[in-house]
């Protein structure tokens, strides 16, 4: 009787935390627009700056994040000292990663990037352009990028898509008080949200190893020259400001930090269903 009770609170338990990473993720969605807003997003188009300080040199780089939903994902990164743009893409049959030529570092001669670490000298990448063609595998693991709801949009009816929600107490977070929630992915992947209290807008995402790469966006430039990074790597996105785009909030200003590196980012246009170039559907 007493293992029958003890069982029987348990998932009365369960059920409660469900129940309130429910509520927590509903209010969530009525503060960016409401789910209907969300769910109209068909294509999303958004245009980005980063500042960032790279071996004590001070770059900005234009970041264009593309997505049709069911169809498309392209994040498209500036020319980083020196190199034209690179991007990542995945679609729902295919995906590739785009490096392109690179010049030499330190007058070494042979290309662009040594597999020791730096960039120049004997031994390095040839300076010419690469496309690298994603396996199955990896575009099945990065089928959530083609979600449209919105700037995180796993939280909009999360468990329609396969998802799965924990919430794990109340915790800081950028000096506010927020509900700490797990968010697995269908592919399994895993990122940890944390929801302002008060607004019920999120403060700040993280995650670890592979997924912490996709989310800053160097997986194209790492992949490309066979690069890993550990699993306990962490990326972390703080926003600070919030701005409107056809009623619907979108992070305006956040820090991107991965490992030692932080970026100010400022997103300074978002286009909702207004089309997408033929440009972005193409691999070079």
């Amino acid at each position: 009787m007493k293992k029958m009770l003890s069982l029987l609170f348990i998932l009365i338990a369960v059920a409660a935390q469900a129940q309130t990473v429910d509520e927590v993720l509903a209010k969530y969605e009525a503060a960016v627009g409401g789910r209907e807003k969300l769910q109209s997003i068909k294509q999303l188009q958004i245009s980005s700056t980063a500042k960032l300080s790279v071996m004590g040199q001070d770059l900005e780089i234009p970041t264009t994040l593309v997505r049709e939903k069911g169809h498309l994902f392209r994040r498209q990164i500036g020319g980083l000292m020196g190199m034209g743009d690179s991007y990542t893409l995945i679609t729902d049959t295919s995906g590739a990663l785009y490096v392109p030529a690179m010049r030499m570092f330190g007058g070494g001669g042979g290309g662009g990037f040594d597999r020791g670490g730096g960039f120049g000298g004997p031994g390095g990448r040839n300076n010419q352009p690469t496309i690298i063609r994603m396996k199955p595998e990896d575009v099945s693991a990065q089928q959530f990028e083609l979600d449209t709801e919105g700037f995180f949009p796993e939280l909009v009816n999360y468990a329609a898509k396969g998802h799965t929600a924990q919430l794990l107490g109340t915790e800081k977070a950028a000096k506010t008080q927020c509900y700490k929630i797990q968010m697995t992915l269908k592919t399994g992947q895993t990122v940890i949200y944390y929801i302002d209290t008060q607004t019920f807008l999120v403060k700040q995402m993280e995650a670890t190893g592979d997924m912490a790469l996709n989310m800053t966006g160097f997986a194209s430039l790492m992949k490309a020259f066979d690069r890993s990074v550990k699993k306990d790597t962490k990326a972390t996105i703080v926003v600070k400001e919030y701005q409107d785009f056809k009623g619907i909030k979108f992070p305006s200003k956040f820090v991107m930090s991965f490992g030692p590196l932080d970026s100010q980012v400022e997103n300074h246009n978002v286009q909702i269903n207004e089309g997408l170039e033929d440009k972005w559907y193409t691999i070079k």
